[in-house]
């Protein structure tokens, strides 16, 4: 059957390509790599990346957070650092990573379809780097989060403008912002509204498509002046009262036998309690948090004047006024769902 065929062609063994970028011994020491796997990640997984420092980079982020590189949660992202004049190679987290994290919660309760405002056109740049594109002014989305047995919603929204990406220190918007200008945008304003209903998890935790195209701006501190150390003279001691001061100064006994109170002591104790720190007003608190409630015009807008009167923290060890909040912010909810029919 394989009688034409010559005996040296099926004796040879599949030889692959080495990868585009050597793998440094340490890859392999410290996150136990082949050089199969590091193909996979410098020729698939980060083709655009220029240096091995940067994949490393991305190595070690993801296995602090306990993320599979190999699923693409992390993204090798350009940056124009002002420090050291030059484009630098930095890792952010792409928006899988942004949602593994808040689904890690065991909270998260969903997202809503993202609205896209109107389509508006305009140019940017100047001379032969004039580019005309086409975007929605804002984008918005509501992320839903468990919070106590009961689902509340955190509102987010964003606007084209201030989001996009651009080529250098240009304004021109960069080339997949102008080939997907919603795509782009809604994965930003999915990031946001994950950042807003999830902050002790994400923090300030940008996604890659919201970092693109940014500076790194980095002012180091001045140095100080240097300033002559002049040794102070020591005061000079006190002179010693005289005998008769000492005799004036000494309190006669009470008929009462009870010692008097030391003349001044309670002007002291005046001003000590003139420099304790003003106590909390529970009731300013409460007329402003229920003032604000009285204005909010959705469940959204409730849990937004929520964060915003920081309740959680303000009460953390203070269950009773706790409790008291509680019970206004429900009022209000009941107040904004109308009662079913029958």
């Amino acid at each position: 059957m394989n009688a034409n065929v010559p005996p040296e062609a099926t004796s040879k063994a599949l030889v692959l390509k080495p990868p585009s970028m050597l793998m440094p011994p340490e890859a392999e020491a410290e996150f136990s790599l082949t050089t199969a796997k590091w193909r996979v990640l410098v020729d698939q997984i980060f083709p655009s990346a220029k240096s091995a420092e940067a994949v490393m980079m991305a190595l070690s982020y993801c296995q602090a957070r306990n993320l599979d590189i190999f699923k693409k949660v992390v993204h090798i992202v350009p940056m124009w650092s002002s420090l050291l004049k030059k484009e630098v190679e930095t890792v952010w987290p792409g928006i899988a990573e942004i949602r593994t994290t808040a689904a890690r919660t065991g909270e998260y309760a969903g997202i809503d379809a993202i609205e896209f405002g109107p389509m508006i056109e305009a140019e940017f740049g100047t001379g032969n780097d004039r580019k005309t594109v086409r975007f929605p002014e804002w984008a918005s989305v509501v992320v839903y989060r468990w919070v106590k047995g009961e689902k509340a919603a955190f509102h987010t929204i964003l606007f084209w403008e201030e989001t996009y990406a651009s080529i250098g220190n240009t304004d021109v918007p960069n080339k997949m912002w102008c080939k997907r200008p919603r795509g782009q945008f809604d994965k930003c304003v999915e990031a946001a509204a994950l950042r807003k209903a999830f902050p002790e998890e994400l923090g300030s935790t940008y996604a890659a498509e919201e970092m693109e195209g940014r500076t790194i701006d980095y002012e180091p501190a001045k140095p100080r002046p240097e300033t002559a150390r002049i040794t102070p003279k020591p005061p000079s001691p006190p002179t010693p009262p005289s005998p008769d001061k000492i005799a004036a100064a000494i309190d006669p006994i009470p008929e009462n036998g009870f010692d008097r109170d030391v003349e001044g002591m309670h002007d002291g104790a005046e001003a000590a309690e003139e420099d304790r720190p003003e106590a909390f007003d529970y009731g300013k608190f409460f007329e402003d948090f229920q003032i604000a409630l009285a204005g909010a015009k959705s469940a959204a807008a409730v849990e937004e004047i929520w964060t915003e009167f920081d309740v959680e923290a303000q009460f953390h060890d203070d269950e009773s006024s706790r409790q008291l909040a509680d019970k206004i912010k429900a009022r209000r909810l009941a107040a904004l769902t109308p009662p079913s029919a029958g």
